[in-house]
């Protein structure tokens, strides 16, 4: 049962966007983890990725080229990313520990698109995850 908890609050905190205008191109993500929790967290943000798609269920995925993985052990976390000419990113924060932790993943793009703004108790295994991805409507 516990997995089955852990999948549905997944499946609930898990947000994509996507634009296509030119002029909201991000160049920035600004990251702020706040919330209580005694334990280190795992943080991973990749600029450099690509999309999957299944074509039976229609779920998303990401296959990381290269990203950066750091721990968090200290709350409030802010940092700022620059993105990639590809104006995308992924951020994932997770809980490797035994021990729940309260966290609040805010992910602001620096072009005005709504930020991301998500808080979750997790379990071992929980995450946080955002996946912006900008899609040039010419080539």
């Amino acid at each position: 049962m516990k997995v089955w908890g852990v999948l549905l609050v997944l499946a609930a905190v898990v947000g994509c966007s996507t634009t296509t205008d030119p002029d909201l191109k991000p160049t920035r993500a600004d990251i702020t983890i706040s919330g209580s929790s005694t334990v280190p967290l795992r943080l991973v943000v990749s600029t450099d990725f690509y999309e999957t798609i299944n074509q039976l269920t229609g779920e998303r995925g990401q296959v990381f080229n290269s990203a950066d993985t750091l721990t968090v052990e200290t709350l409030p976390y802010v940092s700022s990313v620059q993105l990639s000419d590809l104006g995308s990113v992924v951020v994932d924060v997770s809980n490797p520990s035994e021990t729940e932790a309260t966290v609040r993943l805010q992910v602001a793009m620096d072009s005005g698109q709504s930020p991301y703004d998500q808080t979750a108790i997790m379990s071992q295994g929980g995450a946080l995850r955002f996946v912006f991805s900008y899609y040039s409507p010419t080539f």
